[in-house]
């Protein structure tokens, strides 16, 4: 294969795989909630109808030190908390996105328009799509442990030993199929299997799913564009200068 054609192809390839990883694993919702301000009790009791979960917490929001204040809380009630865990543990299991439909149809081949449906639960490491959210285990400061499913970013924070306040919080089932495989690991640290803390708000997740999936695309080929282009640029330069 001539040069001619091994600079551009390796290039756009390149900048596909980055542009691949973007489109995947960048989150665009800071971008679209800007800068919020922390919700206190105060503005819950005025606002009840109002879903808070993911929201800062305020200072006088409820924390939680123990798995025993967690075990208190009744799953699917409007009680909301926080915490600032001491310590992560990866659980390798994920569970389908509430706002996501479990349904999807694909067309390949003779295979026109069949459905088929999503697993509930699948390994940590089998998501190519971002279809899923893992369930961790969360440190309290007590060095017990709660199940839990945090944005990625607040993960890692934890995973580096950040002090952090996680946001606005509450308590809700989970399907027979997460705990299935996850009571062998809560087994295992003590973990309460009643519910997870779970630190998402799923109508504005379902509302703004496509706008994210927008800007993700858009964000992604503008990286492939600047990539392919620059990498083309480098390569002729380094050939050109390898002749002289």
């Amino acid at each position: 294969m001539k040069k001619t054609t091994i600079i551009p192809t390796v290039s756009v390839l390149i900048a596909l795989v980055c542009a691949a990883r973007l489109f995947f694993h960048w989150n665009p919702e800071p971008l679209l909630k800007g800068k919020e301000q922390p919700v206190t009790l105060s503005d819950i009791e005025q606002n009840l109808s109002e879903d808070f979960n993911a929201s800062p917490a305020g200072a006088d929001i409820p924390i939680l030190t123990s798995t025993e204040d967690f075990s208190e809380i009744v799953c699917d009630t409007h009680y909301y908390a926080t915490a600032e865990p001491v310590g992560i543990v990866q659980t390798g299991v994920s569970g389908l996105k509430p706002w996501k439909s479990p349904d999807f149809t694909y067309r390949a081949g003779r295979i026109t328009g069949r459905t088929d449906r999503l697993d509930d639960v699948v390994p940590s490491d089998f998501d190519p799509f971002g279809f899923y959210l893992p369930y961790y285990l969360l440190e309290l400061p007590d060095h017990t442990y709660m199940l839990a499913q945090i944005p990625q970013k607040s993960a890692k924070a934890i995973e580096n030993r950040e002090s952090i306040t996680l946001p606005i919080s509450r308590k809700v089932r989970m399907t027979n199929a997460a705990r299935n495989e996850l009571s062998a690991i809560c087994e295992e640290y003590g973990a309460d299997m009643d519910g997870v803390f779970y630190i998402f708000n799923t109508k504005w997740q379902e509302e703004h799913q496509l706008i994210s999936v927008l800007i993700r695309f858009g964000a992604a080929a503008l990286l492939w564009l600047v990539l392919t282009i620059g990498l083309i640029n480098a390569g002729w330069k380094i050939f050109r200068c390898e002749e002289t």
